[in-house]
């Protein structure tokens, strides 16, 4: 199956993100790029280098959390 292309950017932020690999990769088959982060502070350095159109974030990481 070829991957569609819509150029829309995620940035997925969880101190998890291991356990959401079959999520992110049905997510790049139906053509979005997924940007994963392991916590609240990689996600503010990510936002501050590059556009996303959406921004997935665990409410429960240690430190910074999504709140």
């Amino acid at each position: 199956m070829e991957q569609a292309k819509n150029n829309y950017q995620i940035l997925w932020a969880d101190d998890e993100i291991a356990l959401l690999k079959p999520y992110m990769i049905f997510l790049y088959d139906k053509g979005y790029e997924v940007t994963p982060v392991c916590s609240g502070r990689d996600a503010i350095d990510a936002v501050e280098e590059k556009h996303f159109d959406i921004v997935f974030l665990d409410e429960q990481m240690p430190g910074l959390s999504g709140i």
